[in-house]
């Protein structure tokens, strides 16, 4: 049977919810490696992806911003697309979910499933907020996963066993917009027959074809085990999404496709976009003819397997859509700590592009990956380690080192002298390297490149050719290491591009591909750029405040002090807090019911005239004015910090707390030199002169 000769291959969708991170940039490049080496071996490759536009996070950050949900996921679309291009990420197209093409494809699945009857209407229990007034996705409440206990996880998966959950599941759940107990009504809801698919999926499973890593194997054999439920595929208003066709006269009022429904047709409408791209140029081009009649590759993190190994399968089994292979990668940790913006662990792209560009990210990351699912650390020692003496220091070191010996000694190089024993092992590890990136190893063939990148430094070191260079045989000894630079800029070439590209132009030669790798190259050397940048790392400062963004749901008077009030703040996730605070001689308590303020989170609770207070309201103080550290746009639990820094977790004492000298200039908050900064919106104060105490 003749293999299919077209592929594609996805990351997945990035939420356009905020900037890309380098979380998603780990699969973003594991994918764009395999597309490259694809390329490099003239295989017929798509590299696709998009921007995931829709549901409640969407419509409700777009409502914080002020901007309607389109206007809002536009902004990120560019910017997504500008930090991937940053990072040297391939794609041949990245389009967006919330188009025409999707929407046609969405209601293409919905309509198909349904006459094959895998779709059907029934009630179930929905998690309404009477505070917000609204239905709330299992996304927007959070509460302890039954299953395992673990606190503060949200109702759609629990991150510290793995289980998928419902919102309706968790104990003692609250909503994570305002922090109300909600309540549960009934409402009718579209739902696919997952459970239908049970036998097909185990016989996936367990066949050659699938090619599952072990772990996922094991995953999956878990969740079946246990059983399929049917999968609810629609949503209630508000939502930014796709309207069901007829769901008003179905259900008796309008509903919305799920997010989990929409984004992975997201894949194809991605391809077809791209096709009627070619097609403008008279190319006969249809999504079918990658999703139909070639062969799909996912690359997907493991906090999605579930969606992509058993509800994704299912709709493509159903409508007729052959099974795409799935590569699953592991968490990204930062110094052996999930990504924080509070602890300084979180990296958007632009950010770390700023700070060490992209090969250095690029070549850490594939020394890392592998085809098990395991977590990647980035360690910054490490980081800094394996970019400045392995791959500045034995890769960039070899090849600058013979290319500007080259170019500084010689107007012409002859034919490289004959090694065989030594050609024979640098083209048996070229057929090993390439194998190990089939295999999606990039690790082993990060191993095998150094390796001949070692054989390169120990010959040059070996004919010494400083001590005779108008010697015949020492110009062919160079050019000998001339050609091996070359060949190892064709194997690195899929993880550093931008170094490959330099090493060729020096050659006077582009777009090599593996097929290119010899030892033939004769000719002249032209001038050497440095090929690549060492790393020096740059840490953030420690800051002794845990600054927290409350919500004032309540404000009494202190039954034992005239200047005192008693605050019940929301704290998000870190819960309610009661704080006593004095600012009864500057407003009212109207003045503060409902605002949301900057908090001290981490200060040791203590009695204050017999109340117990649990944090501490910042406020400005000029001596004649004073005003509340106030935000609009966060949510309670998310933390402010200065520029620069770190917030510190640990409890720290009153006095501890008096020596932090914070001022404020110009209407913003200032801690030595550093502004106060937040992720969505300058934290400003009001009424207070310059040079006024932030106590």
């Amino acid at each position: 049977m003749k293999s299919p000769s077209k592929t594609v291959i996805t990351a997945a969708l990035p939420y356009a919810n905020g900037p890309m991170h380098i979380g998603f940039l780990l699969e973003a490049i594991q994918a764009d490696i395999y597309a490259r080496v694809l390329r490099s071996l003239r295989k017929e490759v798509l590299y696709i992806c998009a921007s995931d536009m829709h549901g409640t996070p969407i419509e409700i950050n777009a409502r914080k911003a002020g901007l309607e949900p389109e206007k809002f996921v536009e902004k990120y679309w560019k910017e997504h697309q500008q930090d991937a291009a940053s990072f040297l990420i391939s794609f041949d197209n990245f389009y967006k979910t919330h188009s025409k093409e999707n929407k046609e494809l969405s209601e293409y699945f919905f309509t198909g499933l349904k006459k094959k009857k895998y779709i059907y209407i029934k009630n179930m229990d929905v998690i309404y907020c009477p505070s917000c007034q609204r239905s709330l996705p299992d996304r927007y409440i959070r509460g302890a996963c039954p299953l395992c206990g673990t606190a503060d996880q949200y109702g759609d998966i629990c991150e510290g066993c793995g289980s998928v959950l419902k919102g309706t599941d968790l104990l003692n759940p609250k909503c994570s917009i305002c922090g109300t107990t909600p309540q549960i009504k009934s409402s009718p809801h579209y739902f696919f027959k997952l459970s239908a698919f049970a036998g097909k999926l185990k016989k996936w499973i367990n066949s050659k074809r699938a090619d599952l890593q072990p772990e996922v194997r094991n995953w999956l054999k878990g969740w079946l085990d246990k059983g399929l439920e049917d999968w609810c595929i629609s949503r209630d208003a508000p939502y930014f999404g796709f309207e069901i066709p007829d769901s008003k006269k179905e259900c008796g009022e309008v509903k919305y496709f799920y997010v989990w429904l929409d984004a992975p047709i997201g894949y194809l409408s991605s391809t077809q976009n791209y096709c009627g791209k070619q097609n403008q140029k008279q190319k006969n081009c249809a999504w079918e003819d990658y999703w139909k009649g070639g062969k799909a590759q996912h690359f997907i993190g493991k906090d999605i397997s579930y969606f992509h190994f058993l509800f994704w399968p299912a709709m493509l089994m159903a409508m007729g859509i052959p099974l795409p292979k799935l590569t699953v990668h592991g968490f990204i940790t930062v110094n052996g700590q999930k990504m924080s913006k509070s602890r300084g662990t979180f990296f958007t792209a632009k950010e770390f592009h700023k700070l060490y560009g992209a090969e250095a990210l690029r070549f850490y990351y594939a020394s890392h990956l592998q085809r098990k699912v395991v977590d990647v650390d980035l360690n910054f020692d490490e980081f800094a380690a394996v970019v400045n003496n392995v791959l500045v220091g034995k890769l960039g070191n070899f090849c600058y080192r013979s290319l500007t010996f080259a170019e500084k000694n010689y107007p012409l190089l002859p034919a490289a002298a004959e090694n065989k024993a030594l050609t024979k092992k640098v083209l048996s590890l070229s057929e090993k390297i390439k194998k190990n990136y089939l295999a999606q190893d990039y690790h082993a063939a990060m191993k095998n490149i150094l390796v001949v990148a070692d054989l390169g430094n120990a010959y040059f070191q070996k004919a010494e050719p400083w001590k005779s260079k108008d010697d015949e045989k020492t110009k062919k000894a160079v050019s000998w290491c001339i050609n091996l630079a070359r060949n190892l800029a064709i194997l690195i070439n899929p993880v550093l591009p931008e170094f490959s590209a330099k090493v060729f132009s020096v050659l006077g030669e582009k777009n090599l591909v593996f097929s290119d790798i010899n030892f033939r190259w004769k000719g002249k050397v032209h001038k050497v750029p440095l090929l690549v940048n060492k790393v020096e790392i740059v840490r953030k400062e420690s800051f002794p405040l845990q600054l927290t963004v409350g919500k004032i749901l309540e404000v009494k008077d202190h039954s034992n002090a005239d200047s005192l009030y008693l605050l019940s703040v929301d704290l998000g996730k870190l819960g309610k807090r009661q704080v006593v605070a004095g600012l009864k001689k500057h407003f009212s308590k109207d003045l503060l019911q409902g605002r949301k303020a900057i908090f001290v989170a981490n200060m040791k609770p203590a009695k204050l005239r017999g109340e117990m207070s649990e944090a501490m309201i910042l406020a400005a103080d000029d001596g004649a004015h004073v005003s509340i550290l106030e935000v609009q746009k966060l949510d309670p639990g998310e933390e402010v910090h200065f520029e620069g820094t770190e917030n510190v977790h640990a409890e720290i004492t009153f006095d501890e707390f008096l020596k932090v000298n914070m001022t404020v200039q110009a209407g913003k908050v200032f801690y030595a030199g550093k502004k106060l900064i937040s992720s969505l919106e300058e934290v400003r104060v009001h009424t207070v002169n310059d040079g006024a105490k932030v106590r």
